[in-house]
């Protein structure tokens, strides 16, 4: 590489021409031939699939306490790998380390002043640590050499080798605890060795007389656990049994519980602390969810399917949008999920949109700047960002909207300068029936088609057009990351090949358990040959799985030996029947068959039932189709603008061709004059 100028790279090519040749970054990390000398040590072994190393996760097969002591290690170490990488000339790690290690620097010290070895030193002498130095440098060790092995997956190298062989005893049954309130939400799983009469005692007991806001006492849970054994006429378990049980419940639940429901999370940010502390782009990314006044309607039969919630990332520095989700799902931590993932890969717009720029934002941010939304604050979300991502997570203080400003001023820039020219759009500030209903009647777009139109606005509009929150000298999106680029070159990216790793580490996961038939989850049941052996009629919930409710056709199986995901199918009903069908849908087609009495609650659908429930779904839809469809037709005819007008800055030449986004635009007109 011989120099930068965002967004291309002037390249020497050493052999052929031998001439200095500008290409554009983001197209030459997308091409198949490119790969970065330093990968070279970091091949996987041969023998070892591709598949397969995208799917195993030796850290996910650990029992809690052992994958938390692996993580406590990785804590201790990250001053040093941010410290290399400083030193190495990396100025985003330089800023991460003058901003989240500054408590290891002294008065007059810089990133670049002190040694490795006084850093590994003071990192040793500090409360939270407690290990020696030789410790540490052997943990440092045990890390590179496992992530020379396999890149993103150092943390294994930080695993105990006393238990890299062992595996889970057939006696030993998961304790499962709920949310006392939220019986849905899982907090901590635990293995017991008892007979599995105690379990469902164990678990009424500690849920509702020992976590919670009211003071832990062991004794009293002890006496509740004593009068629930006789009456259940089995033998009763003495003191330190229950002791011993309660005290490896996961520290960090019974916390968050006492301060209600985490609530108040330690790491809140301060005053304005969401502005001060950006001073690189992926630093800090701020995360909200809107619901959008716009109807979308049914691309198949036209019926209006109520307004979208669109899921949006915003990087602080550069005012840049690093992630969106866009669906009419509620606001949820798969939501989340699903903007964290699109956020960290390349969108490659250009290939699915045919938008004229790219949107070259990638790459795993610092810090995540979140509201204290149950969404946001769920075990499942802090997890994905601490332990899949290795980020920070911090929260605005409580009903303080002001500190979410610049989402928030986004939000508004998106109905004002993009959905207000749409069809289906409802001012917000009306909020009655009729108002929702009139613009119900005017909806022409699909999601799909709201989806394509917004992702051509950020990319070839927000991104180069002025922000008023941006310096005047780099006062677009785009001016503002391009000369941080040209400073500090580009942000780490997570290659193509990387991504099926973390779109599987990033699902949510439960324990099921694997009978004679399958496992069942959500009215759905998952076998397959590879998976048999795993066929446990004594041990409840024995398997890890994780899950999409975007597409319910296949789960994912943890097995504990091999320590990778298997992808089991769906046998009923098939996998092919219900690829790409989603948990809601999967739910409303259920429920149409139960009132047909088609089948029972019990039942699950097999392949007729599913057909047969699409049919009854399609015949409701088309009745009020045939209903609202003249009225759609009228608000056509009536000559309603279907055009989005582009701010004058950014008008595009006339040379250049269409846009998708134009086309599409261009498409609507035209029905519009069809039907006139």
């Amino acid at each position: 590489m011989h120099n930068i100028e965002p967004p291309n790279i002037l390249i020497f090519k050493e052999d052929g021409e031998r001439k200095i040749s500008k290409v554009n970054y983001y197209s030459l990390i997308n091409d198949d031939s490119f790969e970065l000398i330093s990968d070279s040590h970091k091949r996987i072994d041969k023998q070892i699939s591709k598949a397969e190393s995208n799917q195993r996760s030796l850290v996910d097969a650990l029992p809690d306490k052992r994958r938390e002591l692996a993580f406590k290690k990785l804590s201790w170490i990250k001053p040093i790998l941010t410290w290399e990488n400083a030193k190495s000339g990396d100025m985003y790690a330089a800023i991460a380390f003058s901003e989240n290690y500054k408590k290891y620097l002294k008065d007059g010290e810089t990133v670049q002043s002190i040694n490795k070895k006084t850093l590994i030193e003071r990192i040793s002498e500090n409360k939270d640590c407690g290990k020696s130095t030789r410790q540490l440098e052997r943990y440092l060790a045990d890390y590179l050499k496992s992530e020379s092995q396999r890149e993103n997956h150092g943390i294994e190298g930080l695993v105990s080798k006393a238990h890299m062989n062992t595996h889970v005893r057939i006696d030993d049954l998961p304790l499962e605890l709920c949310h006392p309130k939220k019986k849905e939400l899982v907090l901590d799983t635990i293995y017991v060795r008892l007979g599995e009469e105690y379990i469902p005692i164990l678990k009424v007991a500690i849920e509702n007389y020992y976590l919670g806001k009211r003071r832990k006492n062991v004794a009293k849970l002890h006496v509740n656990i004593e009068i629930m054994c006789i009456n259940a006429k089995i033998e009763s378990l003495d003191y330190d049994t229950v002791y011993k049980i309660v005290n490896r419940i996961n520290p960090y639940v019974l916390e968050k519980l006492a301060h209600g429901d985490g609530n108040t999370d330690p790491k809140i940010v301060n005053s304005n602390a969401n502005q001060s502390f950006a001073k690189a782009p992926l630093q800090v990314i701020e995360i909200d969810h809107v619901k959008l006044p716009i109807t979308v309607i049914d691309e198949n039969t036209g019926y209006d399917v109520g307004e979208p919630w669109l899921t949006l990332a915003v990087d602080v520095y550069t005012r840049k949008i690093w992630g969106m989700d866009l669906s009419l799902h509620d606001p949820s931590g798969h939501k989340v999920m699903n903007c964290i993932f699109n956020g960290i890969c390349m969108k490659r717009t250009k290939e699915k949109y045919g938008t004229i720029n790219d949107w070259d934002f990638h790459g795993i941010p610092t810090v995540f700047l979140m509201d204290n939304g149950s969404d946001f604050t769920s075990n499942y979300v802090k997890s994905m960002i601490e332990d899949v991502l290795h980020s920070e997570v911090r929260y605005r203080p409580i009903a303080t909207p002001r500190y979410g400003g610049i989402i928030e001023r986004y939000f508004r820039t998106i109905n004002q300068e993009f959905l207000e020219d749409l069809l289906g759009f409802r001012y917000k500030r009306n909020d009655d029936n009729n108002d929702r209903k009139a613009a119900a009647e005017d909806a022409i777009l699909t999601l799909n088609n709201l989806r394509e139109l917004l992702v051509h606005y950020i990319t070839d509009i927000y991104h180069h057009d002025v922000h008023k929150g941006l310096p005047l000298e780099c006062n677009t999106p785009c001016a503002r990351y391009y000369q941080a680029i040209e400073i500090m070159g580009y942000p780490p990216f997570i290659k193509e090949e990387d991504e099926p790793y973390y779109k599987i580490q990033l699902l949510p996961s439960t324990m099921k358990s694997y009978r004679n038939d399958g496992i069942r989850e959500e009215n759905v049941k998952y076998a397959s040959p590879e998976t048999a052996r795993f066929i446990s009629n004594k041990r409840k919930n024995n398997c890890k799985i994780k899950f999409d409710i975007e597409d319910i056709s296949r789960i994912y199986l943890l097995d504990p030996e091999s320590k990778s995901y298997i992808e089991v199918p769906s046998i009923y009903p098939p996998a092919d029947e219900i690829s790409g069908m989603s948990r809601k849908l999967f739910q409303i087609i259920r429920k149409l068959l139960i009132e047909k009495g088609e089948i029972t609650k019990q039942q699950i659908p097999g392949s007729a039932n599913i057909v047969k429930g699409k049919e009854l779904l399609a015949a409701k839809y088309e009745a009020m189709v045939k209903t609202n469809m003249p009225i759609r037709r009228l608000a056509l005819n009536a000559g309603l603008n279907l055009t989005v007008n582009l701010p004058s800055s950014r008008i595009d030449t006339p040379e250049l061709p269409l846009s998708r986004r134009q086309q599409l635009l261009a498409n609507l007109n035209n029905e519009k004059k069809k039907n006139g």
